[in-house]
């Protein structure tokens, strides 16, 4: 501890308590001279204001990017009501009816056991999706892509079957339930579309946003 410390003594002390390397009855002992000593005390003024300008710099102008990342997030849109995640609740409960006789006993129209039941297990896992979806709608872009190859595939294994009359009509109907939980999904995903690219000297439309998948 420092008692009766000179003013050089004093400034080395205060200096040091600036960086937090002082003891408690070192910081006293300052605090005694600086309320006896006015040069000492202007200094250690002049020494806190340089240390805290050092220290501590301006912040940087950050523009404001907020609309950007949530439309680049693609938030989920409920619509009115919250109704297409009520809708995608009904499908998908609609399609695990469906789904089940295919996956438990292997009944599917006319296709072996073994591939019927693979083609229940899909149905249901598309289910599962739709119905988490429908609880976290938030999770409604990152499903979209498992969804549109489903229905996409769906789609043209369907027609390639008509054509060649490996199937009925009727038999193909219940995939509308499917189609219809795409189609939901795809919604409450946001509507996302392809970013196009644009023509040289065009602009935007005012107030659109531009969302890539």
């Amino acid at each position: 501890m420092v008692e009766n410390s000179s003013c050089t003594t004093a400034m080395e002390l205060f200096s040091a308590s600036l960086d937090g390397e002082i003891s408690v009855g070192e910081s006293l002992a300052i605090e005694s001279h600086l309320g006896s000593c006015q040069a000492c005390l202007q200094h250690a003024v002049a020494m806190s204001t340089l240390h805290r300008s050092i220290w501590l710099q301006p912040a940087e102008y950050i523009p404001d990017l907020s609309t950007k990342i949530i439309a680049r997030s693609h938030p989920p849109r409920a619509g009115v009501g919250e109704w297409i995640r009520w809708a995608l609740m009904v499908v998908g409960l609609t399609e695990l009816v469906l789904s089940l006789p295919a996956l438990i006993f292997g009944a599917d129209s006319s296709a072996p056991v073994h591939v019927a039941r693979h083609v229940g297990s899909l149905g249901v896992a598309f289910v599962i999706g739709l119905v988490y979806v429908a609880w976290k709608p938030t999770r409604a872009y990152g499903l979209l892509p498992f969804g549109a190859a489903l229905g996409g595939c769906m789609l043209v294994s369907s027609v390639l079957d008509l054509i060649n009359n490996e199937t009925a009509l009727l038999d193909e109907s219940t995939h509308l339930f499917e189609f219809l939980g795409i189609i939901l999904l795809w919604r409450l995903a946001g509507a996302p579309r392809p970013k196009l690219p644009q023509l040289p000297n065009s602009k935007p439309r005012s107030g659109a946003v531009s969302i890539g998948i």
